[in-house]
Order: structure tokens, then C-alpha cells, then sequence
């Protein structure tokens, strides 16, 4: 079972706002809120994920929420806010982060809107959509994960902040899709991957995101004469090639 967000410590969105750096925009916050769910939702075996991920639940950065009540924990679920900015939660539980968290809370320019928490809830469901669009992202043992899946951006070579995952279905009856690259980009800057194995596939961006709601993402392309893909800073693509 894989998550990066549950009950114990600052959810995913939290997480996200006091590690980012103070320069980033709440767009770029949001899309590396994003990246992390991608990762979870597109590994195998079982994704687990918090109540209000999808939609930038916030709990004003409090750790330990158990015993906060419905002021820290509620959700709004018309996605009109994210619960950010509601005030320093209990000193008994983040006291010692009181002077780290002031700053990002006192800030306007970090709060969730309507708009941003609707980028994050569309993104999740086009991921969820991509999971269930194969079963090369949900394979049911341990031996045919070791043999369908590799990863390319590997060795001393590797570029930082890059995962290059290959999945290949060998023969099994694994769906529509015969091999599968994601590459997840979370650098801030954009990306041209390139790997001699992936020359002659004819890969192109998987159908949801070719016409996915956001538009770095309908800009992922893969070049297949040169087995090269290029995505957008934090960015989450997925190729896929076809039975022929």
C-alpha cells in the first residue's frame, strides 16, 4: 500500500506548502501537490489517499490533528477553499513550528483558489482514469512486475529529479496498450529525456492527456525516430504504444 498523505503528520497539501520554496506561486505549489499524487496513483501495487487530496485539503499545517475538531479537519467540498489559512493550529501539537508556519500563513499570495483547487481535482481524475486504462499499472504479483517493469533514468548518469519508468506487457493480456513510459519531471525546468531503447517505438501521449484539462500536459511529445520525450516542468506524462 503506497501513500504520501494520511492521518499522522502534515497531509500531502501542508507538506507541499511548507517545502516549497517562498518564490513559488500557488499554481506551481499546486502542481507539485499534483506530481506527488501522480506518483502514488500510477506505482503499483494499493494507492492510498487522505480524504480531500484530490482538492488541496488543507489542515493549516497541523500534525497531529486527532484531537483539532471540525475546525482544522472539515472539508469543503463545493472546492470553493482548501481550509488554508484558518489560523496557527494548537500549540500543544505545533508549537515548536509556530515561527516556521507564521510566515507562509500570514501570506495571501499562498492561498488555494477555486481555480487551483480545480486544476488539482481534475488532474487526480485523469490519473485515476490512466491507472484503470491498463493493467500494466495494477499487475498482481511480484514476478510480473520484476519482468514487465523497468526504469530507464538510472546510474551515475541519471538527471536528478527524473523518474523514467517502462512498463511492457511481453506477451500478456495486460490491455490495450503494449508498452507504457511515464516520465515524471519534477524539476522546475523542462525536460528532453532520451533513451536508445525507446528508438523505432511508436509511442504517442496517452489519450486522456492528449486532451487533458491542463495544457502543459497536452504539450508532452515523444519523437520516436529519436526514442526522446520531452514534458514540461512538473509534469507527469504517459506514453503508450498500441497492438499493432
Amino acid at each position: 500500500m503506497n501513500y504520501c498523505s494520511v492521518h499522522d503528520n502534515q497531509d500531502l497539501f501542508d507538506a507541499v506548502q511548507l517545502k516549497s520554496s517562498f518564490a513559488d506561486s500557488i499554481a506551481v505549489r499546486a502542481r507539485r501537490h499534483v506530481m506527488a499524487m501522480s506518483l502514488v496513483t500510477l506505482g503499483q501495487g494499493v494507492p492510498f489517499f487522505q480524504a480531500g487530496d484530490d482538492m488541496l485539503r488543507s489542515k493549516d499545517m497541523d500534525q497531529n490533528s486527532y484531537d483539532s475538531g471540525d475546525w482544522f479537519n472539515k472539508i469543503d467540498w463545493s472546492g470553493a477553499t482548501a481550509n488554508w489559512d484558518i489560523g496557527l493550529p494548537l500549540a500543544s501539537q505545533n508549537g515548536g513550528q509556530w515561527s516556521i508556519m507564521t510566515p507562509l500563513l500570514s501570506n495571501q499570495a499562498y492561498i488555494p483558489l477555486p481555480q487551483n483547487i480545480d486544476y488539482s481535482r481534475r488532474a487526480f481524475l485523469e490519473l485515476m482514469q490512466i491507472r484503470y486504462s491498463s493493467a500494466l499499472f495494477h499487475m498482481a504479483s511480484f514476478n510480473e512486475i520484476q519482468g514487465n517493469l523497468t526504469f530507464l533514468n538510472t546510474g551515475p548518469n541519471q538527471i536528478p529529479g527524473v523518474i523514467v519508468m517502462k512498463l511492457d506487457a511481453n506477451g500478456g493480456d495486460y490491455g490495450h496498450y503494449k508498452t507504457i513510459v511515464v516520465i515524471f519531471n519534477a524539476t522546475n525546468q523542462p525536460l528532453m529525456f532520451t533513451d536508445i531503447s525507446l528508438a523505432g517505438l511508436r509511442m504517442h501521449l496517452h489519450p486522456i492527456q492528449r486532451h487533458s484539462s491542463d495544457t502543459l500536459t497536452r504539450q508532452s511529445t515523444f519523437n520516436s525516430k529519436a526514442g526522446s520525450a520531452t514534458v514540461a516542468a512538473l509534469t507527469t506524462a504517459v506514453f503508450v504504444r498500441e497492438e499493432q
